[in-house]
C-alpha cells in the first residue's frame, strides 16, 4: 500500500495543480500518491497521469459542493495516511518519512498536524508583516482533551479555534479516514469551510495526536469570503456572517448529527465573534458583521451572551516588520527571494529549516 496520499481538490477558477504536482512527484522513489479530483482537469494533468502512476485523476460533476469534492477526493486514496491541500498551496513530499517514521515510534498517532505558513496571495511588497518561521522542529504528542476545549470551546482563540489536527494541513492515518469516511455523508446541511468539518470530526474521533513544530506546507490564503449554503437550521450562526460563524455551524451539525448539543457559546465565543468583526478594515463591512452576530446572540439561548459582545473598530493596524530571530522564530519577509506565490516562498525558506531526517529521531511528551 502506498504510505502517503495527498489530495488536490481542483474547483472551478481554481490554481492549475500542474505546479504542485510536478513538485510533489519530482522523486520517483517517493512513496506517495497524488489525487486530483475536480471537473475537467487540465489536459497537463491528463498527460502526467500517463506517465507517472502515482498521479490518479477523479473527474467530478461541475456543480459538485466543496463538501462533496473533498469527500470524494478522499474516498479515492489508497494511502496510510491522507492529506489535503489546494492547488495553490504548497506541502512538502517528505512528510511520507514523518508519517513512516511516527508509525514505527508512536503507533497509537492517528492524527499529525504541523505549523503552517499562511501566504496571502493578494499580498503586496512592503504592505505586510513578516512571516515567522519556527525555530523548534520536534513532535510533541497533544494531550486531546485540551485540543477538544480549544476547538468546540474556544479556548484561548481568536477569531477561528487554536486546533491545527484535520484534513487540510494535516495528515491522518488510513484507518481514522476509513471510521470517518463510514459516518453518513451529510445530506441536509453544507458548509463553505469543510477544512473544519474534518477537524471536528478528527479530533472526536481521533486516538492520540502528534504536532511538529516545523512547517511541513504553506497554504495560500485570502480573505473568508461570507457565504451561507445548505438549508436553515433553528441555530443563528452560519457562514453568511462570517468564519466564526461558519466555524460554529459546522459544530452545531457535526455535533448534532452524534446526538450531541452544541455548547460551545460562551463568554470564549463571543470574544471570537469580537475578534472577527475587529479584524474588517472598512466600517460599513465592520457594521454589517457586528450586527449580524449581535442578532445571533439575541436569538441564541433567550440572548443572555448577547451583552458581551462589544467590538471595535479599529481602523489602522501596525505590521510587524521586524527580521532575524526573536524568541522561538525568524522572522522574514514574505516575498523573500522574490517568493510570490506559496510553493516560492516555502521552497526558499526550507533551506532554512531542519531536515525532515533529522527531525524523525524521538517524539517527547508535550508539557
Amino acid at each position: 500500500m502506498t504510505k502517503l496520499s495527498i489530495c488536490i481538490p481542483v474547483e472551478s477558477g481554481a490554481t492549475d495543480p500542474a505546479e504542485l504536482v510536478g513538485l510533489l512527484l519530482l522523486d520517483r522513489d517517493a512513496d506517495i500518491e497524488v489525487v486530483v479530483a475536480g471537473s475537467l482537469p487540465p489536459a497537463t494533468m491528463t498527460a502526467l497521469a500517463v506517465t507517472d502512476s502515482r498521479l490518479k485523476i477523479i473527474e467530478t460533476e461541475t456543480a459538485i459542493s466543496r463538501q462533496h469534492l473533498w469527500r470524494r477526493a478522499v474516498s479515492a486514496t489508497t494511502g496510510d495516511w491522507v492529506t489535503l491541500v489546494n492547488s495553490a498551496d504548497m506541502i512538502e513530499a517528505e512528510l511520507v518519512t514523518m508519517v513512516g517514521f511516527l508509525e514505527q515510534t508512536s503507533p497509537d498517532i492517528d492524527a499529525l498536524a504541523w505549523n503552517v505558513f499562511q501566504i496571502d496571495r493578494h499580498a503586496e511588497p512592503g504592505k505586510v508583516s513578516s512571516v515567522a518561521i519556527p525555530a523548534a522542529y520536534q513532535i510533541d504528542t497533544f494531550d486531546k482533551e485540551s485540543m477538544l476545549k480549544s476547538f468546540f470551546y474556544w479556548e484561548n482563540s481568536l477569531n477561528t479555534p487554536k486546533m491545527p489536527f484535520g484534513l487540510y494541513h494535516a495528515a491522518i492515518r488510513r484507518s481514522l479516514v476509513d471510521t470517518l469516511l463510514q459516518l453518513p455523508e451529510p445530506s441536509d446541511w453544507a458548509t463553505p469551510v469543510p477544512q473544519y468539518e474534518w477537524a471536528a470530526k478528527v479530533l472526536l474521533f481521533s486516538a492520540a495526536l502528534a504536532f511538529c513544530s516545523r512547517p511541513m506546507s504553506a497554504a495560500a490564503t485570502s480573505a473568508y469570503v461570507s457565504e451561507r449554503v445548505g438549508q436553515e437550521w433553528n441555530f443563528p450562526f452560519h457562514g453568511g456572517m462570517g468564519v466564526t460563524g461558519a466555524i460554529a455551524d459546522v459544530q452545531f451539525h457535526v455535533l448534532r448529527e452524534l446526538g450531541t448539543p452544541w455548547s460551545g457559546g460562551g463568554e470564549a465565543f463571543v470574544r471570537a465573534l469580537v475578534i472577527d468583526c475587529m479584524m474588517e478594515t472598512t466600517r460599513d463591512a465592520f457594521r454589517t458583521k457586528g450586527n449580524a452576530y449581535f442578532a445571533g446572540l439575541q436569538a441564541f439561548e433567550g440572548g443572555h451572551l448577547a451583552p458581551l459582545f462589544k467590538p471595535e473598530f479599529v481602523e489602522a493596524r501596525p505590521r510587524d516588520n521586524r527580521r532575524g530571530l526573536h524568541n522561538t522564530a525568524v522572522l522574514v519577509d514574505r516575498f523573500i527571494g522574490g517568493a510570490r506565490t506559496a510553493p516560492e516562498f516555502y521552497n526558499v525558506v526550507k533551506s532554512m529549516m531542519a531536515p525532515v531526517g533529522l527531525i524523525c529521531g524521538g517524539v517527547t511528551a508535550s508539557a
